[in-house]
Parts: C-alpha cells; sequence; structure tokens
C-alpha cells in the first residue's frame, strides 16, 4: 500500500521541478560540445543556483525586474553558443565577438534577416527559462535564502580561486575572465577581451612620444626584422647541437653575428615580445612604455614600415603584439599554410624603393612543433616523436631563413633574428616541450639571435662573428635603433659594437605572474636531449 502512495508523490515532484531540470539540461547541452566536463558542471552548478534564487522573490517587481536582465543574458549566451557551433562548428570565439561590437545597425539587422531561427530561438530559450523560475517552487521560509548565499559564497570561491592563479601561475587574464569562464554568461568573457584589447590598441597607438630622429648612412636601406617563436639554443646545431638543424644558418656564418648568451625578457610571447620591441622592461614594467617602440621610432624617421604576421590578432596572448603591429604602415596576418607563407610578402614589401623595416613574426617551434612545418620536407623522424618534430621545425625555421637571405642576397640589407623565448623539454611530462611560468629555468629564455649581413654590405658597415656576452633581448628596441641609423634628439650616435658592449652582461627576467628575476638567480635546469634520438 505504502508503495502505491509513494508513486504519484514523486511524480508531482518531478512535475513541481521539471521546468528548471528541463532549462539546466538546455544549458548543458549547449555548452557539452564546447567546454571540457569539468567547466560544464561549473557553469550548470551556478545556473541552478541562479535559477533558484530568482525563483525565491517573493515580490513581482523584484522578480521581473532582476530575472528578465539576468535570463535575457543567459539565454542570449545559450543562443550564442548554438548559433556559432551549429553555423561553424565552433565555440563563440574572439573573431566572432569583434564581429559582432564592429557591426553597424544596417549590418546588425541583415544579419538578423540571415540567421533569424536563432532569433526564435533566443526567445524561446528565454521564455523556457522564464517559465522555468516560475514554475520552480518556492522553498520554505527557513531555506528561502539558501540559494542565493550558496551562489554568493561559490562565486567568492571561483574569485579566490582566480586571484590565486593569477599569482601563482599567470596574470595574462584578470581575475574577472576566470570567473565568468565559469557561469552561463561564459561568453561575456569573450566580449570583455576584445574590449581590454581596444583598450589597450588606443593606449599603445594614441599620442605616441616624438622623437626627433636623425637618421646616419648606414649601408643599409633594408632592414628585416624576424622575430622567431619558441626556439631553443639548445636544439640549433650552429649553436653545438649534434643534429643538423640550421644549414642554412652555417653556410652564412662568415655573414653573422651570433650571439652566444641572448636572453628574453619573458618566457611567453605576450610578454617577451613588447618587451623587446619596446621602451618597456621587467623592473620598470608599465604599459604606457609600450607607446615607445620600434615602429613608432621607425615610422618618424622616414623609414616605410611593415609587419607581416604568421600569429593571432587579439587576445591576451596577442593583443599588445597586434597594438605594436597596427602602427606599420602597411600589415597583414596569415592564418593559413606554414612560415613560409610570408616570403611572398617580403617578396612585395622588397619591390617598393625607399629605406624600409619589415617585420616577420614567425609561428616558428610553437606547441605542438608537430604542426609547424610540412611533413613531407621532414628530414628527422617525427611519427610519435615530439623530440623530431621539435627539430623539424627548427629546420624548417632555418630553411626560411634561407629563402630571407637568397631575396636580400643582391640588397644592400640585413636581418636581425631573435626568437621570442625558448622552451622547456620535459621527457617525462604530458607534453614534452612546453613553455615556462613561474621562475623560469635558463632554457626556456636563453634564446638564439643574429644579424646577418647581405654581401652588398661594405665591411666596415657590417659586424659579424661571435657575442659572447650575456646578451638580453629587452635592450633590443635601442640596439634596432642603432642598427638602422637612428639617433634620438638629444643623444649621441653609437655603433652596433659600442652598445652591445655598454649593454651586455646582465639580463632581468620577468616571469607570468609579473615578478623580476636576475638572469643569474634563476635555476639552469639542463635535461639531457639524449643522443641517439634520431636512430
Amino acid at each position: 500500500m505504502s508503495k502505491i502512495r509513494l508513486r504519484p508523490v514523486s511524480v508531482a515532484c518531478v512535475s513541481r521541478w521539471s521546468g528548471l531540470i528541463i532549462a539546466t539540461l538546455l544549458m548543458v547541452l549547449a555548452n557539452i560540445p564546447i567546454a571540457p566536463g569539468h567547466v560544464v558542471f561549473d557553469r550548470a552548478l551556478v545556473f541552478v543556483l541562479i535559477m533558484l534564487s530568482l525563483s525565491q522573490l517573493v515580490s513581482k517587481r523584484w522578480l521581473y525586474g532582476i530575472a528578465l536582465p539576468v535570463l535575457t543574458l543567459v539565454a542570449l549566451d545559450i543562443t550564442l553558443s548554438c548559433w556559432t557551433w551549429l553555423s561553424f562548428h565552433s565555440a563563440f570565439s574572439y573573431g566572432f565577438a569583434q564581429s559582432v561590437l564592429d557591426s553597424n545597425v544596417d549590418e546588425s539587422l541583415s544579419m538578423l534577416g540571415v540567421y533569424f531561427r536563432y532569433v526564435m530561438l533566443f526567445i524561446i530559450v528565454l521564455a523556457i527559462l522564464l517559465l522555468s523560475i516560475i514554475r520552480t517552487p518556492r522553498l520554505t521560509k527557513r531555506f528561502r535564502q539558501t540559494p542565493v548565499l550558496l551562489l554568493f559564497l561559490l562565486l567568492a570561491g571561483f574569485s579566490i580561486q582566480a586571484v590565486i592563479h593569477q599569482l601563482r601561475s599567470n596574470n595574462l587574464q584578470s581575475p574577472l575572465q576566470r570567473v565568468l569562464a565559469a557561469t552561463p554568461v561564459s561568453n561575456a568573457n569573450v566580449f570583455l577581451q576584445v574590449w581590454q584589447d581596444s583598450q589597450i590598441i588606443t593606449s599603445v597607438t594614441t599620442n605616441p612620444p616624438q622623437y626627433a630622429p636623425v637618421t646616419r648612412d648606414t649601408g643599409i636601406d633594408t632592414y628585416v626584422l624576424i622575430i622567431g617563436e619558441s626556439e631553443r639554443t639548445a636544439n640549433m646545431h650552429i649553436y653545438g647541437y649534434e643534429w643538423e638543424t640550421t644549414p642554412e644558418l652555417e653556410a652564412q656564418r662568415n655573414h653573422l653575428l651570433l650571439f652566444r648568451h641572448a636572453v628574453s625578457g619573458a618566457p611567453v610571447t605576450i610578454m617577451a615580445v613588447p618587451l623587446a620591441l619596446t621602451g618597456d622592461t621587467p623592473v620598470q614594467h608599465n604599459f604606457q612604455h609600450y607607446r615607445d617602440n620600434i615602429i613608432s621610432v621607425a615610422n618618424q624617421a622616414g623609414f616605410d614600415t611593415w609587419w607581416f604576421s604568421r600569429q593571432g590578432t587579439g587576445g591576451a596572448h596577442n593583443n599588445i603584439i597586434a597594438a605594436i603591429a597596427s602602427l606599420a604602415h602597411h600589415q597583414q596576418w596569415v592564418d593559413q599554410g606554414y612560415d613560409d607563407a610570408l616570403v611572398p610578402l617580403l617578396h612585395h614589401a622588397l619591390a617598393h624603393p625607399g629605406k624600409k623595416l619589415i617585420v616577420l613574426h614567425l609561428y616558428g617551434s610553437h606547441e605542438n612543433a608537430c604542426d609547424r612545418y610540412p611533413h613531407n620536407v621532414a628530414v628527422f623522424p617525427d611519427e610519435n616523436n615530439p623530440d623530431g618534430c621539435y627539430d623539424n621545425s627548427v629546420h624548417f625555421t632555418d630553411a626560411l631563413m634561407g629563402q630571407v637571405f637568397r631575396l636580400l642576397h643582391d640588397k644592400h640589407a640585413s636581418v636581425l633574428y631573435f626568437s621570442d623565448h625558448a622552451l622547456v623539454r620535459d621527457p617525462v611530462g604530458d607534453v614534452m616541450y612546453h613553455h615556462a611560468g613561474t621562475h623560469p629555468p635558463h632554457e626556456a629564455i636563453q634564446v638564439p639571435m643574429f644579424f646577418w649581413f647581405s654581401p652588398q654590405v661594405a665591411t666596415q658597415d657590417s659586424i659579424t662573428g661571435d657575442q659572447q656576452p650575456l646578451w638580453s633581448t629587452v635592450n633590443n628596441n635601442r640596439l634596432m635603433e642603432e642598427w638602422m641609423g637612428i639617433t634620438r634628439q638629444g643623444e649621441q650616435p653609437e655603433s652596433i659594437r659600442d652598445y652591445l658592449q655598454q649593454h651586455s652582461g646582465h639580463a632581468d627576467v620577468m616571469d607570468t605572474t609579473g615578478h623580476v628575476f636576475d638572469w643569474k638567480e634563476l635555476p639552469a635546469l639542463s635535461v639531457e636531449l639524449g643522443r641517439n634520438k634520431h636512430q
């Protein structure tokens, strides 16, 4: 008899909570294709607590005044996730948010017409969410405030976790972004990133310092700056590595000034490249220093400036670099193919007359190195072999250098190459070659760097051989000015050799949390590479 009575009670119970169950399933289904399981769980938990909190509001004025804006944002988030996944098989990403924010009224109305079914989806989702909180039973007076209290504690926990992550691991994203990523309005994080990037670009590009530069004749009219990515000296034959990964560089040895002990200012691209191209330093780190950069100086000195990149145009890992690149007279980002896709662009720029600075920003050996070169040009076995993949990526970068040298051979030209940072090799880790973070070891920031001078440059205008003393790429910004024959008003011109002599011997390094170390205080950590790994 008791069993007969229990069944109607349980059915009634499920019926009363059916609105919340359906709404939660809808939110979960929209997130499963685009997020890891633990992230989906976090978003679902926050969603349930939001819905329970809203359903406990007594006054209809408060109910609709608070619930409608909140649920509109949640419904919009679900709709955006469904739109990008069903239409493009992609999560809602930076490019989508940028397109939305950059659209004018006419474009927006046109897009709404094209994607009208998603407008209907938004309305249906919003209606389901509103009906859910209306149908959800109110808790007893004793527990009515429990959902909002648990929601507060959960978000506080996420916030503390985000702050700890920023202090211990990296500060490339704000704690707010990390918290938003764990909520049912996670796509707001993407819009926030686009907005932050626009602020950074404005701060870098608006009112650059006036240098009143003067230029002197260097016997060179074409300067090519190549910024490498994740390349280790430990895997380059020209630095003593056993495998022949750098034949093109070695063929040009008589035309190189090779830096034997160059050190990056940071272990990740978004920090290392701005430190090398601007007046910023690890010790006096300030975003305002980014306005003082080599592109602005070259522009004011009368150079035609070009920036060709294989890296991204926005996001926390690209925004500052993209802002600096946007100052160049000509810019182009290439997201298809490999680094050699930049060679035709270089060839085009070389056809233009006058003094010029051309920047090539490579993808180099960035993890996963197996994706950084065409496999039909591999010279080392790379199947299930991270070492082979990495060495092939180094060899491919070297082949690219050979193409550049041949293009410049008959010109009064010079090349400066340096890698933004290196990588740690960890044979027992999940990813063998990976970025460092806090307290980076030497191998993660010891980078290749060299000048190359074409045979057409007079001997007195070139400098070759080895640069032995410790050199920080943080000094590259002003070194490039001397290389290009640029002197700021009120300063005395220096030769490359004189500048190197004055600024060698010390290197400050900033890790991903903003802590600054003297290079000499960091651990060496040289992992044995294995002499028979390609056999």
